[in-house]
């Protein structure tokens, strides 16, 4: 059976990715049992998330507005590109990867997919920074925008 949702009949998760407004869209409590996970995020002016991977899955999103900066790798492997509206990002189960929003004026938003899992905690989404990160990068973009 067909099924339409609206972003805002599904509750905005702030607890997930810290530093995210994500609304879970198709999942097996809006679907029943889907083969995938689709959602919304709102990623607020001047904030980020922590860097994570999914062990269960790739992930991909589209920027739907904004410009979002890639924070992707560890180690000497780590770098970071910036990515704008109409940009696909496709990245492979078990990479690293976080998001920053470019803006510290107006909200970044992105739709993104998980395939193959039905919700997110099946993407097995494991971090490799604390939440903190979140609030240390909000404080330091204030410190930075106020010099």
């Amino acid at each position: 059976m067909v099924r339409i949702i609206h972003y805002q009949d599904v509750p905005t998760d702030t607890d997930y990715e810290k530093g995210l407004n994500i609304n879970f869209g198709i999942n097996d409590k809006t679907c029943g049992n889907p083969q995938f996970t689709m959602g919304y995020t709102i990623i607020p002016p001047g904030s980020r998330n922590q860097r994570h991977y999914h062990a269960n899955c790739d992930a991909g999103f589209f920027v739907l507005k904004g410009r979002i900066r890639l924070l992707i790798g560890e180690g000497e492997n780590y770098y970071e590109t910036e990515v704008g509206e109409g940009t696909f990002v496709y990245i492979p189960r078990g990479e690293i990867h976080g998001i920053v929003n470019c803006s510290d004026t107006e909200d970044a938003r992105l739709v993104f997919t998980y395939p193959g899992v039905p919700n997110q905690a099946a993407a097995g989404t494991t971090f490799v920074e604390g939440p903190e990160v979140v609030e240390q990068y909000r404080r330091q973009r204030a410190g930075t925008a106020a010099s």
